[in-house]
């Protein structure tokens, strides 16, 4: 397996395919509501899902940005911003919605890529590199979701 459809493998399975060692983050979202992806335990210093799904977008967006040199990056990190949340279904469904378009936007890109593309440096970090880190930023924060969806009592496994 080349180096592009091995780093695409792990694209695919840190967000929406099993791989059989831990739950992507498609699965770790699915079913849940705008009420429980904004709530906050009482008394606890934690992220909500909504905003750790924010900065992960944030993240994915600064990539896409990158590589496509559209200039689009957001320009301040604001993901964990404690003023904003949602209220309405549909804002959730949009939210979960950007999050998917920009991951499957990035894999269209990875896909026409060779290896020596992949090598190519942006700000001092190779394509590789970032999509790598990506994977296990995703993977880092697929974690913590499932973890406060067991406190809200809102995860089957």
């Amino acid at each position: 397996m080349m180096t592009t459809e091995k780093l695409v493998s792990a694209w695919d399975s840190c967000f929406d395919k099993e791989s059989g060692w831990y739950p992507p983050l498609e699965r770790g979202l699915q079913g849940l509501t705008a009420s429980q992806a904004c709530l906050r335990t009482d008394g606890k210093e934690m992220n909500t899902i909504q905003e750790l799904v924010n900065h992960i977008i944030f993240y994915k967006a600064t990539l896409l940005s990158r590589i496509t040199g559209s200039g689009n990056a957001p320009s301040t990190d604001t993901s964990f911003n404690t003023n904003a949340s949602i209220t309405m279904e549909r804002d959730w469904q949009e939210t979960e919605a950007k999050l998917k378009n920009v991951h499957a936007h990035i894999r269209e890109i990875l896909v026409t890529m060779g290896d020596q593309e992949l090598q190519k440096e942006l700000d001092g970090t190779t394509i590789y590199q970032w999509v790598s880190d990506l994977v296990s930023h995703d993977i880092y924060h697929t974690g913590q979701i499932i973890f406060i969806r067991k406190l809200q009592g809102s995860w089957t496994a």
